[in-house]
């Protein structure tokens, strides 16, 4: 009964001073779902909010790449990002699809200065894909989905303090290819 009354007592304070109380706070902060398209990507995928679109290099073992990347945060502490990077047809046409999802892989771990927790098959249809989980040498929880479709390379990336959040799961499920011939 004292702490109902100390945690009404508090509101109302925090109310009175025009501040919102934590919890309040973080539902204000935390951003609603939406589904976004990319036709240049040729995809859609929910994100918590609207998503920032960038564009740059990828620096892979066949040099750099243009890359653009479509990234969210959840208002909270989480962070959602689509990355596709189209690679040349000289560098597809002489690894398998397993030989560039495995590189890449390697890439992110290196990057991420982190260790592997898990690396799984995943697909979508006939299209390649690994799904995998990675911690981070700062404790940051990783989980990448790598997606080889033609010549370009999806990165699906949710990336958060632990532990994995359910978010994860609907953000991964909500995406889909377009504009791409029957896989």
């Amino acid at each position: 009964m004292k702490l109902t009354r100390r945690r009404l007592i508090l509101t109302s304070a925090l109310l009175a001073a025009g501040l919102p109380p934590a919890g309040l706070l973080r539902a204000q902060l935390a951003a609603p779902w939406r589904d976004y398209q990319s036709e240049e990507g040729r995809f859609k995928v929910s994100f918590p909010g609207e998503p920032v679109t960038k564009r740059g290099k990828l620096r892979t073992e066949s040099g750099e790449l243009p890359s653009t990347w479509h990234t969210a945060g959840d208002g909270v502490d989480a962070t959602y990002d689509v990355r596709y990077t189209d690679y040349p047809g000289a560098v597809t046409g002489r690894l398998t699809p397993a030989k560039m999802l495995a590189a890449a892989r390697d890439g992110l771990i290196a990057q991420s200065k982190g260790r592997l927790e898990s690396d799984k098959p995943v697909g979508m249809g006939k299209v390649a894909g690994r799904d995998l989980q990675i911690t981070g040498e700062d404790g940051m929880h990783y989980r990448f989905r790598l997606l080889l479709v033609e010549h370009r390379l999806y990165q699906l990336t949710a990336m958060a303090r632990p532990p994995a959040r359910a978010d994860e799961d609907r953000f991964f499920a909500s995406f889909q290819l377009i504009g791409f011939p029957r896989q």
